[in-house]
């Protein structure tokens, strides 16, 4: 049971979780995704609570979330299109991605917090929300991943810095 029921891990309960439900209820009061931020969250936590990540996580997010945006009104609707028409679509988002991929594997140790797994990673999930998100009036005009950008940069770093200091606290909080 003190595997479980330690004070690390009741005390992180107690700060992230409120913290998360924080984020969401704000979130849906703007009526924006929560997934950009959330993403953001996890990634963190899948990096192993790094802080140096923090830029390739938001700045990774926010390329991949604009690849998703030159992909759905750039790439197809310009290029590939008029050269292959419509019954080719799916063979040019696999022409995509097989690009964005090859250039994050050739840029990674070149610009590494751009072209990293978490550019990838936003890519997918913006691909996923891009025909299902909506947002508010106000940003309606807005292509959709820019409003995904402005939330991984904005929100994805607040939550991540948020994250830091729930394990600075909870460090000093067992040490002592």
């Amino acid at each position: 049971m003190e595997k479980i029921f330690n004070k690390r891990n009741l005390l992180t309960c107690a700060l992230l979780l409120p913290l998360i439900a924080i984020a969401e209820v704000l979130l849906f009061f703007l009526k924006l995704p929560a997934w950009p931020v959330m993403v953001c969250m996890v990634s963190f936590f899948l990096a192993e609570q790094e802080r140096e990540k923090l830029p390739h996580i938001v700045l990774g997010g926010a390329l991949g979330e604009l690849s998703c945006l030159i992909l759905n009104l750039a790439f197809i609707p310009l290029i590939w299109l008029p050269l292959f028409g419509d019954a080719a679509r799916f063979a040019g988002v696999v022409v995509f991605v097989l690009i964005f991929v090859g250039l994050i594997v050739l840029l990674l140790g070149v610009l590494p917090r751009f072209f990293n797994s978490f550019a990838f990673l936003f890519f997918l999930a913006a691909t996923l929300g891009y025909k299902s998100d909506t947002v508010p009036e106000l940003l309606a005009k807005l292509p959709l991943p820019l409003v995904w950008i402005a939330e991984t940069l904005a929100g994805g770093t607040l939550i991540i810095l948020g994250c830091v200091g729930i394990g600075t606290v909870v460090k000093k909080a067992v040490t002592k």
